[in-house]
């Protein structure tokens, strides 16, 4: 070997070409990887030119907010306003935290594609050590400290302009309106300077991106020229470069790693901080204020009656409609708190038929306002005592029969039924429905009724009003249950909802059951489309012994009460019973079918319809039990204390059924309308003795009618007085009210004194 200089020299050869040949596939690694720096460069800065577009969006959405903060007519609209503003502020540092450190850039995307509201695009930028951007800070950075401080004084400024308004004197006057006009000129040059320092970004960015762009294609070129030039000195240097680009290999491998967990942690930190706000707190007020209102309004009705046996009915509707309103005050579910996982469901033993019957009398008034049938069923084996989350059971309920009753017109039904599934010793599954026949749903947007925030169709919150959250909050309190709520629905056919619960049974041996002491007779019906027979059996099962086939009641000795539907072709055999075991009859149904039914007239002393429940029979044994002779439930109709025709412009549905039992109880007839164009056009076609108008209403409010009323009267050279009602109760208001042309005022809640004062005034006894 030593001696042969040919071998030397092929082993020599074969070892540079092998040199060589590892060479080569080195370089191509080495410039392949100094192309894909370039990519990266290029990648980074074009995620450089999103973020300057995100900051750029930010900008121009907390303009917008300024602006629609200063529109505002009410102090109270400028907090949720002032919230976001100062979120996007905040998104915006750290925009410019990212440009000059480093990080992930979650942009939100919304989307209008149905079951996707947004979607979220992750920009990632790393920072150039040789080129430091900081103009993005130095420039913007004091810009958004000053726009954080005219958030604060924006409420100042808004409450200075609806100031303008009522300021008496002219210094006063002037001077608020130089200061709103110089505060809202001043937001402008603000602006346009952000848009401008935000645009420099872009620009920047661009130039660079084009540049990168341009000189690429060099890049590669002249490596490509460098590669065979490096070629021909790559023998020489093969051991030099060798350990340079293993030395670069293991510093860029070390790079890497240190950037992946860089990005893992904000990563992390970005879902953390991540938390979706709702808007649930700002519409509850409303939705509050309007129960509240209807509570106060019935309590004073009741409380100056005689509470006959109608009185007490409502009475206990009222005082657990309050409660059932307390329970979901004490515990709002919005939906922030139930997406952070931190909604809570608890378990306790409850009354559940108690519970459902709750829900029915809550909703009957509802119902009967309306001309709703609403028919009510429960198996007669559902279990008494279970265990479970009572309080938000009857939440989930309420709001569902709620939906049913609101999107059903008038002579139509609705059906709550709740079914027995399964019964073992230690729960028990059951199935509860409520079905309508109102609008229906497309299948197309069912899909969208248990978002948040969202209705099948956005005319609905125009024509019926409602947040769009209540099936939202009702679907997770039943999912937190461990359950769906399922949807069947056709439009203009009406829709189902139902759902199953697995209710856990209390232990119920130590519950004493008294024997009964009541005996009920059930007469036979002919036609029974609304299943009253079958309900009314298992209703009363509860309250005594229950004899319906015909040679059980002739054989029993005694009876206390008989129920009937109203079918003629038992009249005689009712009469029989009735005058046997001295009883008093409860016709069950639709009192229309008494209407022509004379003979049958004759022979009730009771009365009830659907929905039909215990408390109801409870009503009637109690009063019985007083009186012990045969007396109507109805009390004697008092005296009429006022004559005339009353037209009300009233746009709440409760406050409207406040309003009208409050004045027919005075003997009143009474005009219903939901806002003033519809009290102007009934006004034209009608004659009435007094008018209320509420102030505040859509589509034409109180003082817009009050002129075209006004000039009706003026028209006819005839007047009829015209009262302002209105939850505006300042002195002020009063005088204002009182000089544009109302001729008294009236403010809400309605005190029936003041009431009596006015109706005194302006319309004569009965």
């Amino acid at each position: 070997m030593k001696n042969n200089t040919v071998l030397q020299g092929l082993i020599a050869l074969l070892g540079v070409f092998l040199i060589g040949y590892i060479s080569l596939i080195v370089i191509h690694s080495v410039f392949g990887n100094i192309i894909g720096k370039l990519d990266e460069n290029v990648k980074n800065e074009y995620s450089r030119y999103k973020i300057g577009q995100y900051i750029l969006k930010e900008i121009g959405s907390i303009e917008s907010k300024y602006y629609k903060m200063g529109i505002a007519t009410k102090l109270k609209a400028l907090k949720p306003i002032q919230d976001e503003i100062k979120d996007e502020i905040e998104d915006i540092k750290k925009a410019i935290d990212i440009l000059q450190n480093g990080g992930t850039l979650n942009n939100y995307i919304k989307l209008n594609i149905s079951g996707i509201n947004e979607t979220v695009e992750k920009i990632e930028f790393t920072p150039n050590n040789d080129s430091a951007y900081t103009f993005e800070s130095i420039d913007l950075l004091p810009k958004l400290k000053e726009l954080e401080e005219k958030v604060d004084e924006m409420e100042s400024i808004v409450a200075l302009k609806l100031k303008i308004h009522n300021t008496a004197s002219k210094e006063e006057l002037s001077d608020a309106m130089f200061r709103v006009q110089l505060f809202f000129k001043e937001l402008p040059t603000l602006f346009v300077r952000m848009q401008e320092n935000a645009s420099r970004l872009l620009y920047d960015s661009k130039k660079n991106l084009d540049s990168l762009e341009n000189n690429i294609e060099k890049e590669i070129e002249r490596y490509k020229n460098l590669e065979y030039v490096v070629t021909y000195f790559v023998m020489a240097f093969i051991i030099v470069i060798g350990y340079l680009v293993v030395k670069q290999i293991l510093n860029k491998s070390k790079e890497l790693e240190e950037i992946t967990k860089e990005a893992r942690e904000s990563e992390q930190e970005a879902q953390k901080a991540n938390a979706i706000k709702s808007q649930f707190l700002a519409n509850m007020s409303h939705e509050i204020r309007t129960p509240l209102n209807a509570i106060i309004g019935f309590s004073e009705i009741l409380s100056n009656s005689k509470l006959a046996l109608k009185d007490k009915e409502k009475a206990t509707i009222i005082a657990k409609s309050a409660n059932a309103l307390l329970n979901i005050i004490n515990d709002i579910l919005d939906i922030s708190k139930i997406e952070s996982g931190k909604y809570e469901i608890t378990s306790k033993a409850f009354n559940l038929k108690d519970m459902l019957e709750q829900v029915v009398q809550l909703y009957s008034v509802n119902t009967a306002e309306k001309n709703i049938r609403f028919l009510y069923t429960l198996d007669e084996d559902i279990p008494t005592i279970v265990k479970s989350d009572e309080t938000k059971i009857k939440q989930v309920l309420s709001n569902i029969i709620s939906n049913a009753i609101k999107f059903t017109p008038e002579n139509k039904k609705v059906y709550f039924n709740v079914k027995l599934k399964e019964i073992k010793a230690n729960y028990a599954r059951i199935l509860f429905q409520i079905k309508d026949e109102g609008i229906g749903i497309s299948i197309k947007d069912q899909s969208k009724v248990f978002k948040p925030f969202s209705q099948a169709d956005s005319s609905i919150s125009k024509k019926f009003g409602g947040t769009g959250l209540g099936l939202s909050i009702s679907q997770n309190i039943i999912n937190a249950l461990g359950s769906n709520i399922e949807l069947i629905s056709r439009e203009e056919k009406g829709s189902l909802f139902y759902f199953e619960l697995k209710l856990e049974l209390d232990d119920e041996k130590n519950i004493e059951k008294k024997p009964f002491k009541y005996n009920f007779a059930i007469c036979n019906i002919l036609e029974d489309e609304e299943n009253l027979r079958a309900h009314l059996v298992a209703t009363i099962k509860e309250l005594g012994n229950v004899y319906q086939d015909d040679k059980q009641i002739d054989n029993i000795k005694s009876i206390d009460m008989i129920f009937c539907f109203g079918d003629m072709e038992f009249a005689q055999k009712l009469k029989d019973r009735k005058a046997r075991f001295n009883a008093p009859v409860v016709f069950v149904g639709n009192q229309k079918k008494l209407d022509n039914n004379e003979q049958m007239k004759a022979l009730i002393d009771y009365s009830i319809d659907v929905p039909v429940y215990s408390s109801k029979i409870q009503n009637i044994l109690n009063h019985i039990e007083r009186n012990k002779k045969n007396l109507q439930i109805d009390t004697k109709v008092e005296k009429n204390k006022f004559d005339g025709k009353v037209l009300v412009a009233e746009d709440n549905a409760n406050n409207q059924l406040l309003i009208k039992l409050l004045l027919e109880d005075l003997g009143l007839d009474v005009k219903i309308v939901e806002n003033g164009k519809l009290a102007v056009e009934s006004y034209k076609n009608d004659s009435y003795d007094i008018v209320l108008l509420d102030i505040n209403m859509p589509i034409m409010n109180g003082l817009e009618a009050l002129e075209l009323i006004k000039e009706e009267q003026e028209q006819s050279n005839k007047h009829i007085p015209i009262i302002a009602l209105t939850a505006n109760a300042i002195k002020e208001d009063r005088e204002k009210y009182l000089d544009s042309g109302m001729d008294d005022y009236l403010s809400k809640p309605i005190e029936t004194n003041r009431l009596n004062e006015v109706l005194n005034k302006y319309l004569n006894k009965g």
